[in-house]
């Protein structure tokens, strides 16, 4: 299928038929057995996804830089090996089956310190490690709790599948930027009751973006975050779900230092300033786990570029 720059990849195995069996095996078998099969169900979508394989490949090999062949395929088999491992989690957690790894926090006091002094929180994070738990996970943590997450996100393009998506979305407050252009009032709103605003920062739809060095290149990154940040005057806190161990059963919640965003006469530098420094955390944390950077298309194309 033809892929669009800043979407997540379609393919065959996408719709909620494949989603409704997905689910239905992790429904039935325990969780140990998946555990240990998990390299199995990998090299299924590792052989028949050769598209998103060879992609995965090119962004791996910009980060890590080039490998002889074997070296390639087996840090790209890894990474789809994580990644069926996250999916299988963020489902189990969905079906009540109860968290599927063990947590720890570190910085969680970097998000208390806004919260408890007046503000609100635009968490903003990737496709990388445990992303899709971070609702879950974000208000947990010893000492005082914090504020539940709103989700902001661009709704699902697939009908059917986001038909099926939302038993699961439900779960947690989400505002769909591409429904309504009151969107942006919506979450403006959460901010200003102290809560915190989850923004995905690595893919863009084709809207308003800055290009900022990523890994050796340039690479497009919306500007929503910022935009928000600076009309709403809170910071953005990076926020990063990362399975430590090769083993995948635990996961640390790293909560990065408050990012200001200027407010001066030119709005644009001020975006672009901030969104440099967010990027530059983002990057760190992409080369230290490249196999948990779960983006499988040319991630440095930008919008309007031909394949």
């Amino acid at each position: 299928m033809e892929q669009t720059p800043g979407r997540s990849f379609r393919h065959r195995f996408e719709g909620p038929f494949f989603r409704r069996l997905f689910v239905g095996g992790i429904r039935n078998i325990p969780q140990p057995i998946q555990r240990v099969s998990m390299p199995f169900w990998a090299g299924f979508f590792f052989a028949f996804l050769s598209d998103a394989r060879h992609r995965a490949e090119r962004n791996l090999e910009q980060i890590l830089g080039p490998a002889n062949p074997f070296g390639e395929q087996w840090r790209t088999f890894r990474l789809f090996v994580n990644y069926a491992q996250t999916l299988t989690n963020m489902y189990a957690l969905h079906l009540g089956q109860g968290l599927p790894v063990e947590v720890d926090f570190q910085g969680r006091e970097n998000v208390l310190r806004v919260i408890e002094g007046g503000r609100g929180v635009v968490a903003v994070t990737g496709h990388l490690g445990a992303w899709q738990l971070m609702p879950f996970l974000i208000e947990r943590g010893t000492g005082v709790a914090l504020p539940a997450m709103t989700m902001a996100m661009a709704e699902e393009p697939n009908a059917q599948v986001s038909e099926f998506e939302k038993q699961f979305r439900s779960k947690f407050r989400v505002v769909y930027t591409t429904r309504s252009p009151f969107a942006l009032l919506e979450l403006h709103r959460v901010l200003e009751r102290r809560e915190i605003v989850g923004m995905q920062l690595d893919r863009h739809p084709g809207g308003a973006h800055v290009m900022i060095p990523f890994c050796g290149r340039l690479a497009p990154f919306p500007v929503g975050p910022a935009m928000l940040a600076r009309t709403a005057q809170c910071p953005i806190i990076p926020v990063f779900a990362i399975s430590p161990t090769p083993d995948r059963k635990r996961v640390t919640i790293h909560y990065e230092k408050p990012i200001e965003v200027p407010k001066t006469r030119d709005r644009d530098a001020d975006i672009s300033a901030a969104m440099h420094k967010v990027v530059a955390v983002y990057e760190d944390y992409v080369r230290r786990y490249p196999d948990q950077w779960f983006n499988f298309y040319d991630f440095w194309r930008s919008p309007g570029e031909s394949s």
